[in-house]
């Protein structure tokens, strides 16, 4: 007789195992270079001696005898990087990608690798990976510490280790407990699907190895076939995603997780066995577990289900949440053409960041001044405990000009004094002049306070955002009927390295990605300003990112909700046939059915108080940590799913409830019908 549920357990194990997988692989693939150690070199030194980098890279790979390759990010595209490569050691198979091209695991990065002489001229501060022993990677470090950078290593791990690390405890470790609860439900249910089976074995004089070898015996072709077919299909679709690129990275990591899995289900399997062989052969005859055993065991199942059930879907409904709002987002900057953000490094002493700060500051001011930026910021940002700062939008000239603004005559607004601050405030405003004056100055720490004018806007006018507040769930992609205030330039409203303080958190953007990459000094580009990206295509790329998070997190939401609603299943089934003869006795003494099964519903509740208190727990932390640390991208995501959380508890408990008074409402009549626990 062949075992259903073990082979699906099995199945589930090894796809999974197979999924996951390819997504480490990628993920890892496009975040770094993987079986490499990686060196930040970092100081306030902006020369390599007497040598260009490109010499001094070449000689260090010589030297040591490693393979060097300097990563910098594309200027314009957050999906291309650029490795430029030196090699001492032509048995290294990365000597050879200048001919044959890095052999890309993931499609959704593109790595242009360059010869290492290109890098002249290049700052040496930035991101190498070094490929080689210990001793070659000291002798790397040793070349640029003697020139006085300062180097941070961190040393190649075995890339196995680090993907099952990641599969188990990473971010995918909530799809990996859903999988691990559905494969212990499938393997519980081949074993008590087999009860009969194993009783009859007994009687015959079987142990519990016995019915082990019995099972394997019977089972392992049917495993072995399940193998061959999944990976199969995997080798076929790797091929035509990648041809095979770092197939034995793949294959390496898949192997060692399928093998992995493959024990967990062996020893499941093996404890629901020796349940099994622990249970009355009269019971086991009539195909049941003692309830004493199977009760317990179930509610192992049930309550981590119930939690990652609650979890997963309001992950599901935060994300899906997340996407509309990136698809908003994406679909308001279609029009904005080459406007880009500016990305920093830090790869810096503080005492070098500061002067940067202040240095790139004042070239973006000037940038400023010319109209090449453009600001648009709330006054939150300055001084949060002010009245106005949700009603206050700072902007500069550059915005003005790209952006209608009217006065009460219908004129557009494009011009701001240089040396001025202009407060443009609407025509039916409740707020005075003097009002934001104050909230403006509230903060200002210049002994000089900056010379402001007034101008009535006309009322029920929209303010684009530019996306500013991507990072941000609940911020709107415009401001309706706000106080508009334009920052001059040289108004001295805004310190020097206030402009790079703005820059850095997407609120001065860069009005033409191109003009900006040709009129940024040679000492700030590729080193302290990493990239110019359009906005517009960060939008997009953030939008595609999260709608396949919305359809990951779905799908896992789903089969946790499966898991939950089988174990309710299981729990009704394993409930009346274990007290089947208690229930047809308080039936023929008239016990009402909420009666009869009352410790079922109170052990229930249970299960629903603890689900509720975690998710309010957990609701009151997402809180506290959002209260002390604002709008983090991920502190707002957990709040998001916090949210969430008491709609989807109030849903998972009705049907989760409904379900399991269904079947045992069934079940019940069925019993008194037949008056058979068999039929039950």
């Amino acid at each position: 007789m062949k075992n259903t549920g073990l082979r699906l357990a099995v199945a589930v194990a090894v796809l999974y195992s197979l999924f996951v997988s390819f997504m480490v692989t990628k993920s890892i693939d496009e975040s770094t270079l993987a079986g490499a150690s990686r060196i930040l070199v970092s100081g306030t030194q902006t020369l390599s001696g007497n040598q260009g980098l490109d010499v001094l890279v070449q000689g260090s790979a010589q030297r040591s005898g490693s393979t060097i390759v300097r990563e910098i990010r594309d200027l314009h595209d957050a999906s291309v990087r650029h490795f430029y490569l030196a090699s001492g050691n032509n048995e290294h198979k990365e000597a050879r990608w200048l001919d044959t091209g890095f052999p890309q695991f993931s499609q959704g990065v593109s790595t242009n690798v360059h010869a290492a002489t290109e890098l002249s001229g290049v700052d040496p501060r930035g991101e190498y990976f070094i490929i080689g022993n210990s001793a070659a990677l000291a002798m790397v470090v040793h070349d640029f510490s003697e020139l006085g950078y300062a180097v941070e290593t961190e040393k190649a791990g075995a890339f196995i280790p680090g993907a099952v690390g990641e599969i188990f405890f990473g971010s995918l470790g909530a799809a990996t407990l859903v999988v691990l609860l559905l494969v212990a439900l499938l393997t519980g249910f081949s074993v008590l699907s087999r009860a009969k089976s194993y009783a009859i074995l007994r009687l015959h004089g079987g142990t519990t190895s016995t019915g082990l070898k019995r099972d394997l015996r019977q089972e392992l072709p049917a495993i072995a076939v399940i193998l061959a077919l999944s990976f199969t299909a995997a080798l076929v679709g790797l091929l035509l995603y990648n041809g095979w690129n770092q197939l034995g990275r793949y294959l390496g990591s898949a192997l060692s997780l399928v093998t992995l899995m493959l024990f967990i289900v062996i020893c499941i399997y093996v404890a629901a066995l020796r349940l099994a062989f622990d249970v009355k052969i009269l019971e086991a005859i009539k195909g049941k577990f003692g309830f004493k055993v199977a009760v317990p065991a179930t509610y192992l199942l049930r309550i981590p289900s119930i939690i990652l059930a609650i979890t997963l879907i309001a992950s599901a409904f935060a994300a899906s949440t997340a996407a509309s709002q990136a698809q908003r987002n994406q679909e308001s900057l279609a029009d904005v053409g080459n406007v880009a953000k500016i990305f920093f490094e830090g790869l810096f002493a503080s005492q070098q960041t500061e002067q940067l700060a202040v240095e790139s500051g004042i070239w973006l001011k000037e940038q400023d001044r010319l109209g090449h930026t453009i600001m648009v910021s709330t006054l939150a940002e300055y001084s949060s405990s002010a009245a106005l700062t949700d009603d206050v939008l700072l902007v500069s000239q550059g915005y003005l000009q790209r952006n209608r603004i009217l006065d009460t005559q219908g004129q557009q607004i494009t011009d701001i004094p240089d040396d001025e601050v202009l407060i443009m405030i609407p025509e039916h405003s409740t707020h005075s002049a003097a009002e934001v004056k104050s909230a403006l100055l509230e903060n200002f720490g210049d002994s000089q306070a900056p010379t402001m004018s007034t101008l009535v806007l006309r009322g029920a006018q929209s303010h684009f955002l530019y996306g500013t507040g991507a990072d941000h769930p609940n911020k709107p992609r415009t401001l309706e009927d706000v106080i508009v205030v334009g920052i001059g330039a040289n108004s001295g409203f805004i310190a020097d390295d206030g402009y790079m303080s703005l820059a850095s958190r997407g609120q001065l953007l860069m009005a033409d990605a191109g003009q900006a990459l040709n009129d940024t000094p040679k000492e700030f580009l590729g080193t302290w300003m990493s990239a110019y990206h359009p906005i517009a295509q960060l939008a997009a790329e953030d939008s595609a990112t999260l709608k396949e998070s919305v359809r990951f997190q779905t799908v896992c939401a789903a089969v946790a909700l499966l898991v939950l609603l089988a174990t309710a299943v299981g729990m009704a089934q394993i409930h009346v046939r274990g007290n089947a003869q208690l229930i047809l006795v308080r039936y023929l003494h008239g016990w009402s059915f909420w009666s009869t099964h009352r410790w079922l519903f109170k052990a229930e509740a249970v299960v629903l108080g603890l689900a509720v208190a975690w998710a309010t727990i957990s609701g009151v932390w997402a809180a506290l940590r959002a209260k002390t640390f604002g709008e983090v991208s991920h502190v707002a995501n957990d709040l998001a799913v916090a949210q969430w959380q008491p709609v989807v508890v109030l849903g998972v408990a009705m049907l989760n409830a409904l379900l399991l008074f269904v079947v045992v409402r069934m079940k019940t009549q069925r019993l008194i019908r037949t008056q058979s626990e068999e039929t039950a």
